[in-house]
This record gives C-alpha cells, structure tokens and sequence, in this order.
C-alpha cells in the first residue's frame, strides 16, 4: 500500500497505552484493524472518562429560583424552597480510547459511514436533511465541506423565503435530551445491521458494537498522583525518555499491576438501564467522544428522518434539519401544532426523549417597527399556547440555531458563545500574568509584563503562513524517540504538513463572508477594552 488512508490518523493525547509511531508502522496498524480474522477477537482497552464543565449566564426562572433586585442573570440560583444552590454549569461527558482502539473505531466508522451514505443517498430530501458529522460539498465547484455556518446561514435564507412567499412562517426548534446516553442498545444493532444489509452483525463487526455498549472505563482523576491534584510529570517525563512513548504507563503489566492493586477502578457503562414492554432490563447509551460515535447517533435516527421527510416534508410541504440532536422544522402557522405533536409522539418509538424546556416555538413575519410604520422581518417567540390560539408571545426575540441569533432582519453570533470568548481571553491574561509576576519576582531585570502579542496568537488574530499565498504546503519538524541497530536510543526526525490553521478572529471574518454583514465584527467591538482591564486588573494591581 503506497498512501496512508485518512482515517488512519493518530492521535496526540495522553492514554493508558503507549502512543503510536504513525510514521513506521502504519500498514502494520492497517493490516491488523483490516483483518476480520484480528478483529473478531481483539480485547478493547478501557476508555478514559473525563468531564468538561461549561460554565453558563443563565437567566434567573422566577417559578424555581429567587430573584435579585436590578440582576436577571448569573451563574448559580438560590432555590425557591431554600434547599441550596443550582449551579449553571453544562457538564459534558467524554469518553476517549486508547491510541489503537481509536484507529480501530474509526475504521469501522469509516465503514459504516459509507453506507449511512449510501442510504441517505436514496431520497435527495433525506440527504438534504442530515447535517451534522457529514461531509456536504459546499456546490458543485467547491468540494469543501460545509460547516455551521453555511448550514446557519441556508435556514435563515429559507425562513426569509418562505415569509416572502406565505408572508409568515412557523418554526419548531426541538432539543433531544441526553441523546449518546439514551440510544436503545437493541435498536441501534438492528440499525448496525441494517445498515450492512446483513440480519446479524458480523463478528468483527459485532465485537466493535460490544465494545460500545457495554464499555469499561477508568477515571481520568484517577490516572494523577493519589490525593493529589497533579499528574506525575517526572515519572511521565521519565517514560517519554526511556521509552521513547507517551503513556501513563510503562507497560501494559504496570497497567494490570495499578488495577490489581487497586490502586485504578475500572467501572463499566454508566448509564442506567431500561425496561422494556415485558420489563426485562435493557442497556442503553454509547459513550460520547469515540471516532465512531458519530456515525452511530446518526445512523440511529435514520428511520426517524425518514418518517418526517415522508410524512411531512413530502405530503405537506416542511422544510426538516437535522444537526445531530438539535432538530429545526418551518411550517405553516397552523399546521404546528399537529407537527409539534406528531414528531413527540414518533421520537418516543426510539427510546429518546425530547427536552421539553428547550423546545422552542417561533412565528416570523413583517411587522413594523418605527412610528412610520415602515416594516420588517420578526421573530417572534411563542411562550404559551392555549387550545384557541396563541395566549402570550414576545416580539423580537431571537431564534438561536447552531451558535447564531436570528431576528428575522439581523443576524449574530450567540451572545453566550461571546462570552466564552472573552472568558478565554482573560483567562490567558491571568495565567500570563502569574508567569510575569513569578519570574520577575526571582529575576528583577526581567519585566513584569504581558505583551499583547502573547494573547493575539491565540485569540486575536489569525495564525498566517509564510507562503500561503504562494499555494506552497507547510511542514512542520517533528521528533520521535526511537531504538536503533545497536540498542541504542536516538531522535528520528521527520516533517508533517501544517493544515491551515485559524481562531476566533477568523471565524468572524468566516461569517462576514457568508452572510455578508459586518454586524459580527462590531460583537468584538469591546475586545482591546476588555484585555487592557483584564492586565490592570491581572497583573498591575496585583504588582503594587
């Protein structure tokens, strides 16, 4: 085999098992995950579990929490009955494997993304459908994929249509709750196999789908020092040295040892049980994070996209998107509410549940807005409805789809995601400045200060190559430790392509071009303000 495939990448993160020489062994990799033979009875490694935490601004509910005087938002609320505190923190669980399971998990997603592919294929509608973990060509010319931007920006031009042509339009956007942890281990092996045009998995195929539901794993916690807060870096250091590889352990018999001892638990799928019709205990949940993830959450929706788009895209009419487990439907006013009803009542057939609290209800249409009654696109949010009708809306509030707010006239990234933002930004300032105060305090000729620089690598400004404009690839000098004809250890070097790089920044010059308004740029408007406050605040006052 000449060329590497693309799915056979590796990958940069540290694991219980040793991370792998892409450069060397590769077709050895690639015939071992290709062999049905190999895989039938290949032992998976535990997972790595970790929790990312995102901390949320979130309005204050008046029927669950107490409100304070002139404050509306904040990132805990008080309960009502004074039993404590809510935290406004999203948690998001993730699961990673280890270096060659992940090679093996993405082969087989690449297997079976091919024919989820083909299945879409098979009505135009359906495949317009689907949007997310897919590679859509953004036209016939540019065989780029598309991303949230173009698929933002192809409903909101849809909504502005439809309101030219009806002169208003309903949307429904539905969130479904916990979905990776709610997949329905039976439905999902019919689906597997359906998928294959087979009525049972093959043994390869059957082994990869055990390891998804019912997986063990370790914590990431656990992997640090015991009782401490910090990984061991000298004994991870001490690895990377001798042994020429990047792993929490020297050898999969320390690994063993560190169980045995009990010294690491493993646990086994978190996720609760389910009881079906004759109340036998099923399994549900695959893990969040494997390469093949993906590809699953999709393809277990696959009948359930094909219900909506025969149902009520085709017989009536609606306009259905599907990015992963945040659901879009436009429709007529008046056919909303049978619609609302119909895809609650189809989407409990595959084990899912929807996050009633999430689901949103919109009416666009021209309205005016000035004492000249000049008029324009609104959204306007429906918050209760009663069995004659709309009972209590607000005007002008924004429909918020895949990281945009959409008020019908006006177009703008989510105002949370802008907050992420300048939290990053701050937090680089804070860590920055900590350096400058330690280092000048043990050195006093060094100065104490952040160089605005530091931070626009990072946040401010794209990252450009030199010969970018000369259409020339970039290559970056890697090193790897590695064992010559004599026992020997040496560095081998070698150089990788660079892929275009881009931050934030970029990503609103992106959103200009597509939607061609300046209103993005304007959200950083405040962006030197606020960094100039973060290092008077981080490291001048901090200083005296």
């Amino acid at each position: 085999m000449k060329r590497k495939p693309d799915w056979l990448q590796s990958k940069g993160y540290m694991h219980i098992t040793p991370s792998l020489s892409m450069e060397r062994n590769w077709e050895d990799y690639y015939h071992k995950i290709t062999s049905k033979k190999y895989m039938d009875t290949y032992a998976f490694f535990p997972l790595i579990h970790r929790i990312l935490s995102d901390r949320k601004y979130k309005k204050t509910d008046p029927k669950k929490h107490h409100t304070k005087v002139g404050k509306s938002r904040a990132h805990s609320h008080k309960k009502l009955d004074g039993s404590g505190t809510i935290k406004t923190v999203k948690q998001r669980p993730l699961h990673y494997a280890s270096h060659f399971d992940a090679l093996i998990y993405a082969y087989y997603a690449h297997l079976l993304g091919k024919k989820y592919e083909a299945k879409l294929k098979e009505d135009p509608e359906l495949n317009k459908a689907v949007l997310a973990y897919r590679t859509i060509p953004i036209s016939e010319e540019n065989k780029k994929g598309k991303s949230n931007i173009h698929f933002a920006h192809d409903v909101f031009e849809e909504i502005n249509k439809r309101v030219d042509t009806d002169g208003e339009v309903a949307v429904l956007a539905i969130d479904l709750k916990s979905f990776f942890s709610t997949l329905h281990h039976p439905t999902l092996y019919r689906l597997w196999a359906y998928a294959l045009g087979e009525e049972e998995l093959p043994k390869d195929h059957l082994n990869v789908f055990r390891s998804c539901t019912n997986f063990s794993y370790v914590l990431y916690n656990d992997l640090k020092k015991q009782g401490k807060r910090h990984f061991d870096e000298s004994r991870l250091a001490k690895i990377r040295r001798t042994k020429g590889f990047k792993c929490f352990f020297e050898s999969n018999e320390e690994f063993r040892k560190a169980i045995k001892d009990g010294r690491l638990p493993v646990y086994k799928n978190p996720f609760r049980s389910d009881r079906n019709e004759k109340g036998i205990k099923e399994m549900i949940g695959i893990p969040q994070g494997l390469p093949i993830s993906a590809v699953l959450a999709n393809l277990y929706l696959i009948d359930f996209d094909r219900n909506i788009i025969n149902e009520l895209s085709h017989k009536l009419g609606v306009h259905y998107r599907r990015y992963s487990d945040d659901i879009l439907i436009l429709c007529k006013p008046e056919q909303m509410k049978d619609i609302d009803d119909y895809v609650n009542e189809l989407i409990k057939r595959f084990h899912v549940k929807i996050s009633t609290e999430k689901t949103e209800r919109f009416l666009f249409r021209k309205m005016a807005y000035n004492k000249n009654g000049d008029k324009r696109k609104t959204a306007i949010r429906i918050v209760e409805e009663g069995e004659h009708g709309v009972n209590k809306c607000v005007i002008d509030t924004p429909l918020t789809y895949l990281g945009f707010e959409f008020r019908g006239y006006n177009t703008l990234i989510k105002s949370t995601n802008i907050a992420k933002y300048y939290r990053r930004v701050i937090e680089i300032i804070k860590r920055r400045s900590r350096r400058a105060i330690r280092l000048s305090s043990h050195n006093p000729t060094i100065p104490r200060a952040v160089y605005l620089n530091q931070v626009k690598k990072l946040y401010n400004a794209p990252i450009k190559h030199a010969n970018k404009l000369e259409n020339k690839q970039v290559y970056r000098r890697r090193y790897s430790l590695i064992i010559d004809d004599r026992g020997d250890f040496m560095f081998n070097h070698f150089d990788v392509p660079i892929k275009q790089q881009s931050n934030y920044l970029s990503y609103i010059k992106r959103c200009k071009r597509q939607f061609g308004s300046n209103s993005f740029s304007r959200q950083l408007k405040k962006k030197k303000q606020i960094i100039g406050q973060a290092i008077n605040k981080h490291l001048v006052r901090k200083s005296w």
